[in-house]
């Protein structure tokens, strides 16, 4: 229970003290007393125990707020991380966690208790990263809008958790804008040069003629085709491709096969069904039976041969998913077809779907997006293009009437 004391300081003012108890102190790591102190007026020592007593009802009384007072670093490396990062998160995001918390974010907030961050920390904190000679990786320049928006990210997560648990009662977050993040112009291959692309493939190996002609026609992610499974998620007779699973790899746990999980992190956000295009079923078929001879000539395999994944070794074993971009860049310098990124290949598939009068809503679920507003703001551009196009085909019926009837 609160103890208080009431002591006079002259002049008809007060010390009033309340003692609520100890805590540790997150620098020195030792026990420290918990004193609240304030001065009043009164006019003798019956007046003064009288607010004392309202002091102390309202220190410890059901409308006050006593948060924990622990450092920055300890609460997120024993609190945040463990409790919450570790198990809701992929490795790959916890991966990327840890990179920017070890990198940037603990050094800047690590003499600091939770309760001491004020919004100003943090606003100094995202408009430092947007300077020049933050970047770790040597090359010149800024941060990208991204990284800058990681960070932000990032810290928004540790300040509602620490409310969550009561560390603190408001968040610093609080009324702090997002740092803008600059759009930039998404890179797709029109009609002529996708099929530039497919009619190139001919002459290359036969999984990465299945894996690009997928990447064009389903719109896929590349953690998802590297996850698809030959036996489990292709209906060969129905010609679905059954999206359910991703395949990730981070330095610290190697290789993942893991649960598609977007949106709101439901076990059936971001599953699929999408009708598989028919330049790419006989290829699947064909692939199947090569990979089932494969494995019928090694003595062992991955992972006691599960999976029979599109990107593979003889063994069973995945490609790495940089060998993606890898071998892309060399297939297209063969070709001497105009470079975009692989993941380009997912909005050149959205872009194609577009212009050919796909409904939005249509796409978003072959996409795999959590919100058709998703889809609606990723390709407006794209979107507000078809709606021309549309409106014009009313210009050339009535513009043909007119003509008629001259």
């Amino acid at each position: 229970m609160a103890k208080g004391h009431a002591r006079p300081r002259g002049k008809g003012k007060w010390q009033l003290e309340v003692d609520l108890g100890h805590y540790i102190d997150p620098k020195t790591g030792k026990k420290k007393r918990n004193k609240k102190y304030r001065t009043v007026s009164a006019k003798g020592q019956r007046e003064a125990d009288t607010l004392l007593a309202q002091f102390v009802t309202e220190l410890t009384g059901d409308g006050h707020f006593e948060g924990r007072k622990i450092n920055f670093v300890e609460f997120v490396q024993k609190e945040w991380v463990p409790k919450y990062v570790m198990r809701n998160l992929s490795h790959t995001t916890i991966s990327k966690y840890i990179n920017y918390l070890e990198n940037r974010i603990l050094p800047a907030f690590q003499y600091l208790r939770v309760d001491q961050v004020q919004p100003q920390h943090i606003i100094d904190f995202l408009h430092n990263l947007g300077e020049d000679g933050m970047r770790l990786d040597g090359k010149k320049g800024k941060l990208a809008d991204t990284t800058i928006f990681y960070h932000y990210r990032i810290l928004k997560g540790i300040f509602n958790y620490a409310v969550s648990v009561r560390v603190i009662e408001t968040s610093p977050m609080d009324g702090i804008d997002r740092p803008r993040v600059r759009k930039s112009k998404v890179d797709v291959y029109d009609d002529d040069e996708a099929a530039a692309v497919v009619g190139a493939l001919e002459s290359e190996l036969l999984h990465w003629q299945v894996a690009i002609k997928l990447l064009i026609t389903t719109g896929m992610r590349r953690s998802e085709l590297m996850g698809l499974d030959l036996d489990r998620h292709i209906d060969y007779e129905e010609g679905i491709v059954h999206v359910e699973q991703a395949l990730t790899y981070t330095k610290e746990e190697g290789y993942q096969i893991h649960d598609i999980r977007k949106g709101n992190g439901s076990e059936s956000e971001g599953k699929r069904d999408i009708y598989l295009s028919n330049i790419v079923i006989d290829d699947l078929k064909s692939l199947r039976e090569q990979k089932m001879r494969e494995r019928a000539a090694c003595e062992s395999l991955w992972e006691d041969g599960k999976h029979i994944l599109i990107l593979s070794h003889p063994n069973g074993e995945p490609y790495s998913p940089s060998s993606v971009r890898t071998w892309w860049i060399r297939f297209l310098e063969r070709h001497e077809l105009r470079y975009i990124k692989p993941h380009a290949l997912r909005h050149t598939s959205a872009t194609i779907l577009i212009n050919r009068g796909v409904h939005p809503k249509t796409i978003s679920e072959r996409l795999g997006h959590s919100d058709i507003k998703i889809t609606m703001n990723t390709y407006g551009h794209a979107l507000r293009k078809a709606d021309k196009a549309a409106t014009d085909k009313f210009d050339t019926i009535f513009a043909k009437r007119q003509d008629d009837e001259k």
